[in-house]
């Protein structure tokens, strides 16, 4: 009797299980779906108890939110249960979630002040669970950048670790773009300050020999409007 008990336990241990890493892989699925252009490889850990939720050996589950808006750590799951016999049933349970990334380390030693070129990294897939955000999985996204710290070689890259290089800078030959209403007037210039894109700077105007300040529109060109 005892051995018949045990059998029959251990077999409902087997199906939920069974049941458990099916409703994972509909988990992950999900995260795949919602997540495509992240590229991101997920583990599912169950926490909720879900031996008393379903007991089947033909469970299909059905991950029915649209609200997700974190890809990992703790997260609820709305979820629809769908079994042979036609019958649903609709439950919610907890899932830790890891995520696991394709990231930039450094390939050496960088210096600060370094311009990001190909060479300086290499892609590593690491967990990234825990990270905070802002670490660098495309190297678009820093090529041509200046460093602004030391960065150790093995150390993973942040896009906080980098600036954009001034589209102006003070000493430079700049290209003045005077805008007196729907005219356009070039003349030259010597920029007086540094700035990117957007920033107001000096520029000294050769023809004229006055400085006026002027925003950044390009590399090495300053609008300046001048009313009528």
């Amino acid at each position: 009797m005892i051995s018949f008990l045990f059998q029959i336990a251990l077999l409902q241990a087997l199906l939920t299980r069974c049941d458990v890493e099916a409703l994972k892989s509909e988990i992950v699925k999900f995260l795949n779906q919602r997540f495509a252009y992240d590229k991101i490889e997920f583990v599912v850990e169950i926490k909720s108890d879900v031996r008393k939720l379903f007991n089947c050996d033909s469970c299909e589950f059905e991950i029915v939110q649209r609200n997700l808006t974190e890809p990992r750590l703790y997260q609820t799951f709305k979820v629809k249960l769908h079994t042979k016999d036609g019958l649903q049933k609709d439950f919610t349970i907890q899932a830790f979630i890891r995520t696991f990334e394709d990231v930039l380390i450094a390939k050496r030693d960088l210096k600060r002040g370094e311009i990001a070129d190909e060479d300086m990294f290499i892609v590593e897939k690491v967990e990234t669970t825990f990270l905070r955000d802002g670490f660098v999985k495309d190297k678009g996204e820093i090529l041509g950048k200046r460093l602004k710290k030391f960065l150790k070689k093995g150390e993973m890259v942040f896009g906080s670790y980098f600036e954009e290089l001034p589209s102006v800078v003070a000493g430079e030959r700049v290209k003045i773009l005077a805008i007196v209403g729907n005219v356009k007037v070039e003349t030259d210039g010597i920029a007086k300050s540094s700035g990117k894109i957007n920033d107001n700077v000096r520029v000294l105007n050769l023809s004229s020999g006055k400085v006026i300040y002027g925003k950044v529109i390009g590399r090495g060109v300053v609008a300046v409007e001048i009313e009528n």
